[in-house]
């Protein structure tokens, strides 16, 4: 798997900002396209999707959450989307069941998979990584790595996202250790631990008392934050 060198951050404060990142993503990068989309529920993985669609053209109205037919195709006159569900599988093989082999291998089509983090092992080595948050009634947040070897397609979706969605592009540390395992941190998402798990048990060694406070504070200490 390509190890990215750098990671791409947006934020979005309404529908529309999330459905315009997903057109510049489609009509930026060159086909074939996998994309793995993973965040919560009310994130905005569909409304990206609908994005993408426009951006090949398609009717975005078309586009719903598959989550129960595991897999819609969409096609236009120049144009193949695959939209799959990965939230109910409870294998890797049941994709065998929509031809996920055959989707991958096409080169005209762009394929996009909700709740991706599920068929991980069945994951193409050349594809972006989308990770979405939802921060409020409104904001979104996204993380953005992309894999592909073509260095020069990255950049040119990298300066895409810049100019037109107002994205920032933070080289990763490839040193950098965390704090709570030692190991290397290889994505951005979960900085400055290497994963959820990590943070999270960080976290919980907060709230047991593990860490202290070396001295009191002090009033100069509240005015500095």
């Amino acid at each position: 798997m390509s190890r990215p060198d750098r990671f791409i951050r947006i934020e979005t404060h309404d529908e529309d900002g999330t459905e315009r990142l997903g057109e510049v993503l489609s009509e930026t990068c060159s086909r074939p396209l996998f994309l793995a989309l993973d965040g919560e529920l009310g994130s905005g993985k569909t409304r990206l999707a609908r994005g993408l669609a426009r951006g090949l053209g398609l009717d975005p109205d078309d586009i719903s959450s598959p989550t129960f037919v595991i897999h819609v195709e969409h096609r236009g006159r120049d144009a193949a989307f695959s939209h799959l569900d990965a939230y109910r599988l409870k294998s890797d093989e049941e994709l065998e069941s929509v031809g996920f082999d055959e989707l991958i291998g096409d080169p005209e089509r762009l394929v996009a998979v909700e709740w991706a983090s599920r068929i991980e092992s069945s994951l193409p080595a050349e594809r972006i990584d989308v990770r979405l948050d939802h921060r409020g009634e409104d904001l979104r947040g996204f993380t953005i790595f992309d894999r592909r070897s073509d260095e020069p397609e990255r950049r040119r979706l990298e300066a895409a996202l810049e100019s037109r969605c107002g994205a920032r592009s933070i080289p990763l540390d490839q040193d950098l250790q965390c704090p709570s395992c030692g190991g290397a941190i290889e994505d951005g998402g979960s900085r400055p631990f290497c994963s959820p798990r990590c943070r999270l048990a960080d976290l919980e060694q907060w709230f047991n008392g593990d860490y202290t406070i070396s001295r009191p504070i002090k009033l100069d200490d509240e005015l500095m934050d």
